[in-house]
């Protein structure tokens, strides 16, 4: 039942803390010296943790996740904690394209040359009270002969987990940056020669937390995720005159008592979203009692009950939550997690399977769930980080993280990999939104072969209550479907050279309030070659053929372009 209240005013202060934090880490990672790690050496290490996630934000929380095993906070106690040292690899790339229509245009195409020079540093840090860990970069962008506007993208993450008191208080903190699309209804090139429509997201992110073991079985969590994003340049935002800087904070609280073989859990949700601008802000709670039964140690069934409610300009919707999970993890390597519930958009859902081996990696996730823009910029693209794939696969063979971190970074070097396959592209609004996706991410990795794919399809719906015009504005409003694929295929021709042909399919079709966008599609081919000069330099060359077409302007464009790099690492 929907009801009407006065909208909720949140308060919107970047605090000092966060420019505080930045000094910080940045001044821990300066001083540094390099640690040179030999790969060839990876067959032997110590324990590895899992990639840090790239971003706050809430999703369908699932029961029974965690329960099957201790549960571990992600800084391990003193008695686990992994083994003190630093590893930081400094790298310079530099690419010079040559193409025959820079901007992507259907007519009036412009011949030109582009170089891309990328410093980058990577860098790992452990003791027995904190975990630092970064991936900086910067891409700097030059066109000979003044034919487009030189830029710079900065993009990365550095994550840092620290323990203050053993076993009880922890803080997580990060900053990070991303190179996205402001719209998936314009022409889009591949970021190599085009950068159409191309911003820079940033995002700090605040996260005290209590974690506490009560018991051998039971646990509890008290966290406050605070995350400040920039949307720099949000197309949509800039042309309605409005702001895309946010404050999103989730609160968790949380007891479990892991089923052996009943159990439970009891939890509570909250995520408020203010934009800096002072426009309305929006509220997402979810209170949940879960039933657990486990009649196998690697299976986990459940039934969940609660409330969920959301509070959005001047609506109010709240509904009683009832649903199913169930958790089947056969071992460490495949896991399988799912949860459906009558929440207060519908019928939700979450779902992912997991499977690693030491030469394949796979990942299927299906979702359906609410969420703000802010609370989820520059994330949908995370999926398809080609470096997460190659280390869930090493982990088996290389246990000690630094070790495995440099082992990754010299197979996707010599491999001619990419670090990313492409994804959806996040719309902007300022109301609730629906989020309905599949996504698939598979890699293998063979003496001679290598695998990377990609295959989703997003849906994006506004939520729009009551005092909504069910039309929206042109521009602000996120309904919209997208579907693509990457796909690549590597061959290693000698010890040294590798071969790639890389394919990208993505379109994107505007739907309700935006059915008058149109679609966008478009197709990228990539022919590669990478030849390793030493075990530290690389160099690369590429052919590649793009097309597009968008019905919001009528216009098909097509670009072909060769390109040249080099990469060392110090």
């Amino acid at each position: 039942m929907a009801t009407t209240t006065p909208r909720e005013r949140l308060t919107l202060q970047r605090p000092a803390p966060v420019a505080l934090l930045a000094t910080a880490l940045l001044g821990v990672a300066l001083p540094l010296q390099a640690q040179p790690v030999d790969a060839a050496a990876a067959a032997a290490g110590g324990a590895g943790a899992a990639p840090v996630s790239r971003a706050t934000q809430i999703t369908t929380p699932d029961p029974l996740q965690g329960l099957a095993g201790p549960g571990a906070a992600p800084m391990p106690a003193a008695a686990s904690a992994p083994a003190r040292g630093w590893r930081v690899a400094p790298a310079v790339k530099a690419v010079v394209n040559a193409t025959n229509n820079v901007g992507l245009q259907s007519s009036d195409r412009a011949y030109g040359i582009v170089t891309t020079v990328t410093p980058q540093l990577q860098l790992l840090g452990t003791g027995p009270d904190y975990r630092l860990n970064g991936n900086l970069a910067a891409d700097m962008v030059t066109y000979l002969g003044r034919i487009g506007t030189d830029r710079i993208f900065p993009r990365g993450q550095l994550t840092l987990n620290t323990r203050l008191v053993d076993r009880l208080f922890f803080v997580d903190a990060e900053l990070g940056a991303d190179t996205t699309s402001s719209t998936p209804f314009d022409l889009i090139g591949d970021g190599t020669s085009v950068y159409t429509g191309s911003n820079t997201v940033t995002r700090q992110r605040l996260s005290p937390y209590i974690d506490r073991e009560l018991s051998p079985t039971s646990r509890l969590l008290a966290r406050s995720d605070n995350t400040w994003s920039q949307g720099n340049g949000t197309g949509t935002a800039a042309a309605q005159g409005t702001d895309a800087d946010a404050h999103v904070r989730t609160d968790t609280v949380r007891f479990d008592e892991r089923p052996l073989p009943a159990g439970m859990r009891a939890e509570y949700n909250r995520q408020a979203t203010r934009y800096r601008d002072g426009g309305s802000g929006l509220v997402l709670a979810t209170g949940r009692l879960s039933l657990l039964y486990a009649p196998d140690p690697v299976l986990t069934l459940g039934l969940t009950g609660g409330t969920d409610s959301a509070n959005y300009g001047t609506n109010q919707v709240s509904e009683t939550l009832r649903g199913v999970a169930l958790r089947w993890a056969p071992s460490e390597r495949t896991v399988f997690d799912s949860l459906v519930e009558k929440r207060f958009f519908g019928t939700g859902w979450n779902a992912a399977l997991t499977h690693r081996s030491p030469f394949m990696a796979l990942s299927v996730a299906a979702t359906r769930q609410a969420s703000t823009f802010a609370s989820r910029l520059g994330t949908l693209q995370a999926g398809g980080d080609v470096a997460s794939m190659i280390d869930a696969m090493l982990q088996t063979r290389i246990l000690d993280e630094a070790t495995r971190q440099a082992a990754v970074q010299d197979l996707i070097a010599k491999r001619g990999l990419s670090s990313s396959l492409g994804g959806p592209v996040d719309l902007y609004s300022r109301t609730v939104q629906i989020q309905q996706g599949l996504n698939v991410t598979l890699a293998l990795v063979g003496v001679r072969h290598t695998v990377t794919m990609r295959i989703y399809q997003t849906k994006l719906e506004d939520y729009r209550g009551a005092t909504e015009d069910a039309n929206s504005v042109l521009g602000l409003a996120s309904d919209s479907i997208q579907r693509g694929m990457t796909l690549s295929l590597g061959r290693r021709l000698d010890q040294d050279t590798t071969a790639t042909v890389t394919l990208t399919r993505a379109r994107a079709e505007g739907i309700g309030a935006n059915a008058s966008l149109g679609t966008r599609s478009g197709t990228i081919l990539r022919l590669g070659l990478s030849h390793a000069l030493s075990p530290r330099t690389t160099v690369t060359g590429a052919l590649r053929h793009q097309n597009g077409s968008t019905s919001l302007v009528g216009n098909d464009a097509s670009e072909t372009g060769l390109s040249a790099g080099v990469l060392h690492r110090f």
